[in-house]
């Protein structure tokens, strides 16, 4: 047992003379300081989509259809993003496309908010682009779930019968 509490005497004589020198004189009882602290990361990601479905139809040359999906946002803490949009599979930004198993394709473009109308930059009604140039979309979360509206249009010139389609990717950036 005394071996212990010499053990233990030295351990805590040897604390008091490492302590810094404004300490040396412990007089029986040490004391130290310790921080305590946290490091907040914020965090983003999709937790959700719809696609953009233009659905079946037996169009007319010059007919213009619009549909709609959705982006849903979440972040750990509140925090400000930015999704930008890529070209997809068959085009770029500025000339988004949808192709079938032929290769024919059909034009197509993707804007913020119902109707084409809300702007994700200042320019209403301007192509949701990538991060290297064009219309990114830009929100802050605040606590729920965002749903990020996504309208899609197209005027259709005289395409042949078939399946089109295309493969967007979006980028949350926060």
């Amino acid at each position: 047992m005394n071996a212990i509490k010499s053990t233990l005497f030295a351990a805590m004589l040897a604390g008091c003379i490492a302590a810094p020198a404004t300490a040396h004189d412990c007089g029986g009882v040490c004391t130290t300081s310790f921080e305590v602290y946290l490091d907040v990361v914020a965090s983003c990601e999709f937790t959700g989509s719809t696609d953009v479905a233009f659905g079946s139809h037996a169009v007319v040359p010059g007919q213009q259809l619009d549909a709609y999906g959705s982006l849903t946002v979440r972040c750990n803490v509140p925090a400000a993003y930015a999704i930008s949009l890529d070209g997809g599979r068959h085009g770029s930004v500025t000339d988004r496309r949808m192709a079938s198993d032929t290769g024919e394709t059909i034009a197509y473009q993707l804007y913020s908010g119902p109707g084409g109308t809300s702007p994700c930059t200042a320019a209403a009604g301007t192509q949701w682009g990538d991060a290297s140039g064009g219309c990114i979309y830009r929100g802050t979360y605040a606590g729920t779930p965002q749903d990020i509206e996504v309208h899609g249009r197209l005027t259709i010139d005289n395409p042949r019968a078939g399946s089109y389609s295309d493969t967007v990717t979006a980028t949350i950036t926060y």
